[in-house]
């Protein structure tokens, strides 16, 4: 059973939005809500880096999965959630606009002890889909509301810990109990980014987050089955601060040992086959030949990401915004090269973390200064296998590392509309395929963010012969959702990441829409655009890229109209 509250039939169908714009069929996001009686409020922040439309959610039986019964919201642009003090605005207010409502999180229900947890969503710091889960246990006061919470990986690692353990903890990670409360992206004593708290939040969570994704490569239903935790994110938190506190060893000194990685994830591995008796579910196939060649591998490449990230963003060196956002954008290309990898043998992981060992000082200087700016493409260099002719000059390594040179970036949408085609049409005639999205962006004049519509089609692998379109295909489906442009401000108000979050099948889907510069097709100018989904992206091609919006369809059959079909069906 899907752990998302639909049938079959329309789960095939959400495909079609997740194909397009969504962070995939199976994501984090599930078992869509209605907000309670707006009785008790909790405010506050997510960060790894800033966590946007991230879903924060009150877990109050602790299994790692939003429950039905459980109330959750968004966070906003800027990973608050209830209160943004930026811009003062107070989302559970009762005149809040429907897109200010979906950040505010309440609960009629009150508790003397509870977790929070955060999922899903994109890190600002680096552009890309955030992976695993960040929490925080947090006591409830029968009166009165929760506020200022920060959730970040060092809270996350103190959730399930012991009041008498969390001086060694706090120990072991080289911190005062006063750092759990700290912006460490934007301290409040006003001297900025803390390199020590950055360097150790980035460690824990990259570290605890491949490990994890390791360890549900093969124990697939946690995550697949209804009431599993949406990952091993937290059994691996909870085993490094078992290891934390039964070795009293420092964090560093945990993640450069190989012996003290694999009884984490042996603890982790215990929790989910104790979950896996209970549900009964069958013990995966692999033999624990296959599965210590897995996790030995994933342990090296936990040791190796420690270790570039103490070079990138050196705890005890003072560092500004600019240089930490593209030191955290390459330790997250290895962290998602490591989440990509299957077989056990992705040399570019080796070409990388060699690249980092060997490179001339100047170079690493050069890349980093590349992906510091907005024009940064993680995606690109996640593909890349850091070696040969891209990486040997600083003029190839900025190329390499940057969206192309006439990539535009979105700005002033309101009243546009935007539409891309997948040109690639499958193979005719009995698989053959049609994905197009036409986006109505609605919003005040020079509007940063708003709402808008979208006519969706999707065919894949249809028989054009018979005119079956096949189960989850759609000629023309309506949707909508909310746009913003991720890092804009009113005084930049423009961005290469518009963010998307689309209502389909009465679920919400978050993703991000870059950009990509112009391509010429058989003779035919294109614009090019890339979705991000789930750690992959899918280029799609606009002849015409933003005009203004002429119509704006209200239901399928126009949109159908809007969107003829290109292979007969």
């Amino acid at each position: 059973m899907n752990k998302r509250y639909f049938s079959p039939s329309k789960l095939s169908s959400a495909c079609v939005a997740s194909m397009l714009m969504l962070a995939g069929c199976g994501s984090d996001v599930q078992d869509q809500g209605v907000i309670s009686e707006r009785n008790q409020v909790f405010t506050g922040r997510a960060i790894d880096g800033y966590i946007a439309r991230a879903t924060v959610f009150i877990d109050s039986n602790n299994n790692g999965t939003r429950d039905a019964w459980e109330v959750w919201a968004f966070t906003d642009n800027q990973g608050y959630f209830s209160y943004n003090p930026l811009t003062d605005t107070d989302y559970c207010t009762s005149d809040a606009s429907e897109q200010q409502a979906q950040y505010c999180l309440t609960s009629s229900t009150g508790f003397s002890n509870a977790v929070l947890r955060i999922d899903s969503g994109y890190d600002t710091l680096t552009g890309e889909p955030f992976s695993g889960q960040l929490s925080r246990r947090i006591s409830t006061p029968s009166e009165g509301n929760v506020e200022n919470v920060i959730i970040s990986p060092i809270t996350s690692i103190l959730t399930n810990v012991e009041s008498s353990q969390r001086d060694s903890v706090l120990q072991s990670l080289d911190i005062n109990a006063a750092d759990i409360d700290l912006d460490y992206l934007a301290t409040t004593s006003g001297t900025g980014i803390d390199s020590q708290l950055l360097n150790t939040a980035i460690k824990i969570h990259k570290a605890v987050t491949i490990l994890s994704d390791r360890l549900t490569d093969i124990y697939t239903e946690v995550g697949n089955e209804f009431d599993t935790p949406n990952d091993a994110t937290a059994a691996i938190y909870r085993g490094l601060a078992a290891e934390i506190v039964q070795s009293g060893s420092s964090l560093n000194e945990i993640l450069a040992s190989d012996n003290a990685l694999a009884r984490v994830i042996q603890s982790a591995e215990d929790e989910v086959i104790a979950l896996y008796e209970r549900k009964e579910y069958a013990l995966p196939p692999e033999s624990e030949q296959q599965k210590q060649t897995a996790f030995n591998r994933v342990i090296g490449i936990t040791d190796n990401l420690a270790s570039l990230t103490d070079q990138l963003i050196p705890p005890t060196v003072d560092t500004n915004m600019e240089t930490a956002t593209g030191s955290a954008r390459l330790v997250e290309v290895l962290t998602v090269k490591a989440l990509q990898e299957r077989s056990n043998n992705d040399s570019t992981i080796e070409s990388m973390v060699n690249f980092f060992a060997s490179a001339d000082d100047s170079l690493v200087s050069v890349l980093v200064d590349a992906v510091s700016t907005d024009l940064a493409d993680v995606s690109a260099l996640v593909q890349n296998d850091f070696s040969g002719s891209d990486f040997d000059s600083a003029e190839e390594i900025t190329q390499a590392a940057q969206l192309p040179d006439d990539a535009e970036p979105f700005s002033q949408l309101s009243g546009m509309t935007l539409r891309v085609s997948d040109l690639d049409l499958g193979t005719a005639p009995n698989s053959v395929d049609d994905s197009e999205v036409e986006f109505y962006f609605m919003g005040d004049t020079d509007a940063i963010d708003g709402s808008f519509s979208a006519c969706v089609k999707f065919i894949d692998d249809a028989n054009a012969s018979t005119g079956e379109l096949g189960d989850g295909n759609t000629r023309g489906e309506l949707v909508d959702g909310f746009w913003s442009l991720l890092g804009s401000t009113s005084d930049n108000a423009e961005s290469f990441n518009l963010l998307l979050t689309i209502t389909f099948l009465e679920t919400t889907y978050q993703a991000i829409l870059k950009p990509a510069g112009n391509a010429t097709i058989d003779n035919i100018d294109y614009t090019v655009a890339r979705f991000d989904l789930d750690g992959e992206f899918r280029e799609f091609h606009s002849t015409d890229w933003l005009q203004t919006t002429d119509v704006i369809p209200t239901n399928n059959a126009e949109c159908e109209a809007r969107l003829p079909s290109r292979v007969g069906l």
